[in-house]
């Protein structure tokens, strides 16, 4: 009996989500469930760091608008075909990632406190500077690392500015 009230209550709410989302525009329930409707790409920080133009430079191929990632606290850029992009994520740096156990990270003892580089589906690099961590990534056929480590250089750059 408990099991089948449970059940019962799982299909309600279900049915409800169902009918819900059939009346939800398809991108507004991706960016409601991954969290990334918390505001417009427009005034996300890491959009506004780089124009369309420059963020192509480091991914090496043309690139779209950013669009929020990581639940507001990134952005990302892609080519139309989503084969190549570049994303920009600032999280407090108890979030910090340090992918050591990967083949190939290294550490970049002069790009901010704990800065890394590690291959990634591409390139990722990643520091704590002042008061938050900066994790960048590249991704794609002409990433680099040195192009990973750059763009991680900008963003430190433009962030203190």
């Amino acid at each position: 009996m408990r099991y089948s009230r449970a059940i019962a209550v799982a299909l309600v709410l279900l049915i409800a989500v169902s009918a819900h989302a059939q009346q939800t525009d398809p991108r507004k329930l991706k960016d409601q469930l991954t969290g990334d409707a918390k505001g417009l790409a427009a005034s996300n920080p890491q959009c506004k760091l780089f124009t369309q133009a420059e963020i192509s430079v480091y991914v090496g191929v043309p690139v779209g608008p950013g669009e929020n990632a990581a639940g507001g606290a990134g952005c990302s850029w892609h080519d139309s075909d989503y084969e190549a992009s570049a994303t920009v994520t600032v999280v407090p740096p108890n979030y910090f990632p340090e992918p050591k156990l990967v083949k190939g990270f290294k550490r970049l003892p002069d790009v901010g406190d704990k800065g890394w580089v590690a291959p990634d589906d591409g390139w990722s690099a990643g520091a704590l500077v002042q008061d938050v961590a900066i994790v960048v990534g590249i991704s794609g056929k002409t990433s680099t690392e040195a192009s990973v480590v750059k763009l991680l250089q900008e963003v430190i750059k433009r962030r203190t500015k």
